[in-house]
């Protein structure tokens, strides 16, 4: 059996390319006690593919084998398998699926590796494997007599960490959310995420790629406007997979993995985001008009929140100081609106009447720029200002 198994290997030049060292028939193994069958040899294979690693790990897909042994993990020589790296646990005959094996040294770089079949000779659940002198486990054989083992390509994966993130509590419409200031080992996202009990929940929106390094206020857009204030939680992401999209469906499809913080956990805050009131669409319509001077008639107002009409005096053909304001209107259609004006005109004149929105949501309407212009205008689907001239005669 020692001779049989000592040509076999000197045959393929197994020993040669991936032991660094001639094999002969002296050899030395384990012999098995006496009257058991020395483990079979063959048939094994191993199936592996090309994949992504942090450098400490390499999976082997698929292995078989005839009798309990290993897969040792083996440099590459020159496109031939060297010095091994590391080896798995003690395996069953059989077959085994995705098999994970630590490195002995973490690759600095893609590398390609030699996952080898090794049969536990001596059975004593040691991966014993140093040749010339000590070649105990000797490599699998497939059932067409070569080697059983398999070569891969491993690239490294970016690194997640450090990472940092910097974000305010702020208002807005609810459309997105601005992040002051990100920084990244590797190129990567921004997906702000939903509360879920005051934790990250579903992603609500993601950033544009962004490389490694710093950039400052990052615009994230939701996919659908949030209707309400909430919290929401703008974590930072790697681009694992380099392919420049963000995948992040866990549990099945998590690939751009949460970035790490020098202290190792994850590069997420929680942010209040204050949604205001829509101020677009909207409307109004006006008819020239008649009046003792106090009041004028707006016909309707179509408002996206709750707001106002403020009528403004005319400065040159534009809206100037404002004369009067309406009660508040609920969002939605009013019409036949009477302003009362605060003080009566004594002529004829053109006035503004313009739509603006509660957008502190007290129900009282201010608007005095530039210090304190909180109930803005609203605006037109068109991106105008809602505003009209109305002739006002007495």
């Amino acid at each position: 059996m020692k001779k049989r198994l000592a040509v076999l290997l000197i045959g393929l030049g197994l020993v040669a390319a991936a032991c660094s060292s001639a094999a002969t028939e002296e050899t030395t193994t384990s012999t098995p006690d006496a009257g058991s069958a020395a483990p079979a040899t063959a048939p094994a294979l191993v199936g592996v593919e090309d994949q992504m690693s942090d450098g400490t790990t390499i999976i082997v897909a698929s292995v078989e084998l005839p009798s309990d042994g290993f897969i040792a993990v083996h440099a590459d020589n020159a496109g031939s398998p060297g010095a091994v790296i590391g080896n798995s646990d003690l395996l069953p005959a059989g077959t085994s699926n995705d098999v994970s094996i630590t490195l002995d040294t973490p690759l600095d770089g893609t590398s390609i590796v030699w996952p080898m079949a090794h049969i536990d000779i001596d059975g004593d659940g040691v991966y014993t494997f140093v040749p010339p002198d000590n070649a105990v486990d000797v490599p699998g054989v497939t059932a067409d007599g070569n080697v059983a083992v398999a070569s891969a390509a491993v690239t490294l994966l970016p690194s997640r960490g450090p990472s940092s993130l910097e974000v305010e509590d702020q208002e807005g419409l609810g459309l997105g959310l601005l992040v002051a200031s990100v920084t990244l080992p590797a190129q990567g996202f921004v997906a702000v995420h939903a509360d879920a009990d005051g934790a990250p929940g579903p992603v609500i929106g993601v950033s544009k790629l962004l490389a490694a390094g710093t950039a400052t206020d990052v615009e994230v857009i939701f996919d659908e406007p949030l209707d309400t204030s909430a919290m929401v939680f703008p974590m930072l992401h790697i681009d694992m997979d380099g392919d420049g999209v963000y995948t992040f469906e866990p549990p099945d499809n998590a690939i751009d993995l949460p970035a790490l913080l020098d202290s190792g956990d994850i590069a997420v805050v929680g942010v209040d985001l204050t949604v205001l009131p829509s101020t677009t669409p909207s409307a109004l319509e006006a008819d020239d008009q008649t009046s003792d001077g106090t009041t004028i008639i707006i016909a309707t107002v179509d408002l996206p929140s709750n707001g106002f009409v403020a009528v403004h005096a005319d400065s040159d053909g534009s809206p100037g100081p404002v004369i009067g304001v309406s009660e508040l209107l609920q969002a939605g259609e009013s019409t036949d609106v009477m302003i009362t004006l605060d003080e009566s005109l004594t002529a004829s004149a053109v006035v503004w009447p313009m739509v603006h929105i509660d957008i502190d949501g007290d129900g009282v309407y201010t608007f005095m720029p530039p210090d304190n212009a909180v109930d803005v205008p609203g605006i037109t689907e068109d991106g105008n200002v809602a505003v009209i001239p109305v002739q006002v005669n007495l």
